[in-house]
C-alpha cells in the first residue's frame, strides 16, 4: 500500500503524507475524521450521509458523499488508496501501531495500566508520558460534527484523565512529587466534577508536604459538586480527605512529643486531661487528648465531627424519619419523643433502644440500625439526614465519627475492618505505635475508648455482618447507622429499615428543588413523565434533573426523550447509574447473576420460582433460593409471597447484560457445570 501517513485526531485534525502536511477542507474534513474513528472498518454511504448531516441528510445526499470521497483520495495524493471502496461502503486502511494517534495514544495507555499492575512505575512513567505528547488539545477542535463529539470524544478525555492520573501516580512512586501536584493541578482545574482526580491530587499535596493545600482541595471539591450538582463528594476523594486531616493529627502529636522536657517521661491522660494508665499501652507512650490535638495553631483538626454534609436538595422521606427519630418531636434536653427506632430514654446514659427488643431480644447495650435498599435509593442522604437531626437535638454533640466502608465502590477496594479501625483509633488521639497489628485487639482498643461516651458512628455502603461486627462499640451511650445494599439479617438486635423509591410527589418534589419549581410546573405531564422513566429512584431522578440543568436549550420533553433513549448509562461527572448496578452485579455468585439476566426474558417484569426454573433448566427449590438471595441484595422485589419483579431500571440492566452476555442460547443456562454442588446447596440452604 503506497504513501507514508499520519492522521492526528487529539487536537485539529492533522493530515500528513510523505510527512508533509495536507489541509483538508470543512465537509471532507468531517468525512475523513468518521473513517478515522472506524479506520479498519467499512462505513455505509448512508452511515456515513446520517452522521456528516447529523441525522437530517439532504435529497442526493449519497451522490454527494462519493464526491467527498473522490476529492479526499485526490488530497491524499500517492496515499490515495488508503481509502478503499466496497459494495458496502468505504473503509480507511491504517497501520493502528504508527498511522493514527488516538491508537497510538490507546496502545501506549494500555501498556501503561499493565505496567502499573506489575508495579513497574518507571514503566508506566514512560508510557503516559509518550502517551500524553500525542495530545495536541481539544480533541476534533475544527470538526464540525456533533455525533463525533457526542460519541467519540467524552471517551477519549476520559481516557487522557486516566492517563494523566496514572502518570501521576508514577510520579509519586518515583519521588517526583512537584511533577505530580502540577500536572494533577492543571487537570483538575480542566476537570472540575472528576473527583478521582481532586483525590489524586490530595494525596499529591499531602506527600509534597502541602496538607492545608490538601483540605482546600476538598474543600472547592465538594462546594462545586454540592452548589452545582446537589451531590457530595464520593469516597475517594472522602477518603483522601480524612487522610489529609489525619496526616495532621500525627504531625500535631509528633510536636507534642517534641515538646516534652527532656529527661521527663512521656505521661498519659485520660480523656479528660488527667493521667491515667492505659492498659493497652507501653509506659513510655503519650495519649494527646483532643484539646491537645487543637492546641496547634493554624493546623485545624476536625477529626471527632466527622459526619458528612447534609445535601442541600434532600427531600421527602418523612414517614421514614418520623419511624427513626420518633415523630420529630424533641424536648428540651434532647431525647426523642415518640415510638422512633434511635428513640433516648432520656436516662444520663443516653442508652438508645430498638424496636426488636419487645420480641425476645434483650434491650442492646448500643443501638444498631441498618438502613438497606437497592443502589441509588438514597440510603447515605437518609442517614445522614438522621445523623444531623439527631445532632441538632443535643445528641452526639461532641463525638461524630464516619467510614465508608466501599464495599460496592467501583473505583476503590473495600475496606478491610482492620484498616477501619486503624483510622477511626488515629482520629481518637491513638499514636500509631500504640495500635496493635490484630483486628481483635484494634476493636478492643476502639471499644475502650468510647467507653462511657456518647458516640455517633455511621458506617456507610457495608458489605456484611463479618466486616460490621468489629466496629460496633460496646458502650451503651453508643448509636450506630449503617446503610448497604444488602440484607444484614446476621447482625443481632438491629432495627432494619428498608428504604423504598420515592412516591410519585416526592419525585417531583425533588425536580423542583433542583430545576426550580416554575420550571417543572410548566411542563407538569414531561416532569412526571420524566419521574416514572426514572423509576421513581431517586440517584435517578438527581442525574436526569442536573443532566437538564446543564442543557439549557432542552425543555423537560426533551429530557424525557433522551431517558427514553437508553440515557441512564450516563452520568454526571464521575457519578454513573449503570457503574451503581453493574457493582452490585458483580458482588452476586454465579448462579443468581446467571438468573438476573435471564429475568430481562420477563416482559412483565413479575416472575415466579416456577417460570424461572421451567426457563433455565432448574429446579424449583433452586430457583427460588436464587430469587430470594436476589432480593436480599435488593436486586428483585417482592411484593407477595413467591412473586418477584423489578425495578425498571434493573429491567433496563438486565436487558442490557443479557444482549452483552449473548443469552439467546438459553441452554447455557441450564447447564449447571460451572456451579459447584456446594454453591447450589448453599443457596437451597438460604432459601430454607
Amino acid at each position: 500500500m503506497a504513501g507514508k501517513v499520519w492522521f492526528g485526531l487529539m487536537g485539529s485534525l492533522e493530515t500528513r503524507v510523505a510527512d508533509r502536511p495536507v489541509p483538508v477542507p470543512p465537509r471532507v474534513r468531517s468525512l475523513l475524521a468518521i473513517l478515522l474513528c472506524r479506520s479498519n472498518r467499512t462505513v455505509g454511504v448512508d452511515e456515513l450521509a446520517e452522521i456528516l448531516w447529523n441525522g437530517e441528510p439532504p435529497r442526493g445526499a449519497s451522490g454527494t458523499v462519493r464526491s467527498h470521497v473522490l476529492r479526499l483520495r485526490r488530497l491524499l495524493g500517492e496515499a490515495g488508496d488508503r481509502v478503499g471502496t466496497s459494495r458496502s461502503g468505504y473503509k480507511i486502511h491504517l497501520d493502528p501501531c504508527s498511522e493514527l494517534d488516538i491508537m497510538v495514544f490507546t496502545e501506549l495507555h494500555e501498556a501503561a495500566r499493565t505496567a502499573a499492575r506489575n508495579r513497574d512505575w518507571p514503566q508506566v512513567s514512560r508510557n503516559t508520558n509518550a502517551a500524553l505528547e500525542l495530545w495536541r488539545g481539544a480533541p476534533l477542535a475544527d470538526v464540525a460534527c456533533d455525533r463525533l463529539h457526542r460519541d467519540e470524544v467524552p471517551g477519549w478525555n476520559q481516557a487522557r484523565v486516566e492517563a494523566v492520573d496514572l502518570a501521576a501516580q508514577a510520579d509519586l512512586r518515583l519521588g517526583r512529587t512537584a511533577e505530580a501536584v502540577l500536572a494533577l493541578q492543571r487537570l483538575a482545574a480542566e476537570n472540575p466534577y472528576q473527583e478521582s482526580v481532586h483525590a489524586l491530587l490530595m494525596e499529591a499535596l499531602v506527600a509534597a508536604g502541602r496538607r492545608v493545600e490538601a483540605i482546600a482541595v476538598y474543600r472547592r471539591l465538594r462546594t462545586v459538586l454540592v452548589g452545582e450538582l446537589g451531590i457530595e463528594p464520593g469516597a475517594q476523594a472522602a477518603a483522601a480527605h480524612q487522610r489529609a486531616i489525619a496526616a495532621g493529627a500525627l504531625k500535631v502529636r509528633a510536636a507534642g512529643r517534641a515538646r516534652a522536657e527532656p529527661g521527663t517521661a512521656p505521661v498519659r491522660t485520660d480523656r479528660a486531661g488527667r493521667p491515667d494508665a492505659d492498659p493497652h499501652a507501653g509506659a513510655a507512650v503519650t495519649s494527646v487528648t483532643p484539646a491537645a490535638v487543637h492546641a496547634e495553631a493554624g493546623d485545624e483538626v476536625g477529626v471527632l465531627h466527622l459526619l458528612p454534609a447534609e445535601l442541600p436538595n434532600f427531600v421527602g422521606r418523612t414517614a421514614e424519619l418520623d419511624a427513626l427519630l420518633g415523630g420529630g418531636a424533641l424536648l428540651g434536653s434532647g431525647a426523642l419523643l415518640g415510638g422512633g427506632a434511635l428513640l433516648g430514654s432520656g436516662s444520663g446514659g443516653g442508652a438508645l433502644r430498638g424496636r426488636g427488643t419487645g420480641s425476645g431480644c434483650r434491650p442492646p447495650s448500643v443501638g444498631i440500625t441498618v438502613i438497606e435498599g437497592m443502589a441509588g435509593v438514597g440510603k447515605t442522604s437518609l442517614a445522614v439526614r438522621v445523623a444531623h437531626e439527631l445532632v441538632r437535638a443535643g445528641r452526639f454533640a461532641d463525638l461524630q465519627l464516619y467510614a465508608n466502608l466501599r464495599s460496592f465502590d467501583p473505583h476503590q477496594d473495600r475496606a478491610e475492618p482492620t484498616d477501619v479501625l486503624d483510622g477511626l483509633l488515629r482520629v481518637l488521639g491513638v499514636d500509631a505505635s500504640r495500635i496493635p497489628s490484630r483486628m481483635d485487639a484494634r476493636a478492643a482498643l476502639f471499644r475502650d475508648r468510647l467507653h462511657g461516651r456518647e458516640a455517633l458512628l455511621l458506617l456507610d455502603d457495608a458489605l456484611d455482618e463479618q466486616q460490621i461486627r468489629p466496629l460496633i462499640p460496646s458502650g451503651p451511650g453508643c448509636l450506630v447507622l449503617v446503610t448497604s445494599r444488602r440484607s444484614l439479617a446476621g447482625l443481632d438486635c438491629t432495627t432494619p429499615l428498608r428504604l423504598g423509591t420515592f412516591s410519585a410527589p416526592e419525585s417531583l418534589d425533588l425536580l423542583d428543588a433542583v430545576l426550580g419549581a416554575e420550571r417543572v410546573g410548566a411542563e407538569p405531564e414531561a416532569a412526571m413523565r420524566v419521574a416514572d422513566l426514572c423509576g421513581h429512584l431517586p440517584r435517578a431522578l438527581a442525574l436526569a434533573a442536573y443532566r437538564l440543568r446543564t442543557r439549557p436549550a432542552w425543555s423537560l420533553a426533551d429530557l424525557a426523550g433522551h431517558l427514553e433513549d437508553g440515557g441512564f448509562a450516563a452520568g454526571v461527572g464521575d457519578r454513573s447509574l449503570w457503574a451503581a448496578f453493574r457493582s452490585s452485579y458483580r458482588n452476586l455468585p454465579a448462579l443468581p447473576a446467571r438468573v438476573f439476566r435471564l429475568l430481562a426474558a420477563g416482559r412483565d417484569r413479575r416472575v415466579t420460582a416456577q417460570w424461572v426454573a421451567a426457563l433455565a433448566g432448574l429446579d424449583v427449590h433452586t430457583a427460588r433460593a436464587a430469587l430470594e438471595l436476589l432480593v436480599d441484595e435488593h436486586l428483585l422485589l417482592q411484593n407477595a409471597p413467591g412473586r418477584y419483579r423489578m425495578h425498571d431500571l434493573l429491567y433496563a440492566f438486565a436487558r442490557e447484560l443479557s444482549e452483552l452476555s449473548d443469552l439467546s442460547d438459553l441452554s447455557e443456562l441450564s447447564e449447571l457445570s460451572e456451579l459447584s454442588e456446594r454453591e447450589a446447596g448453599g443457596l437451597a440452604r438460604a432459601s430454607a
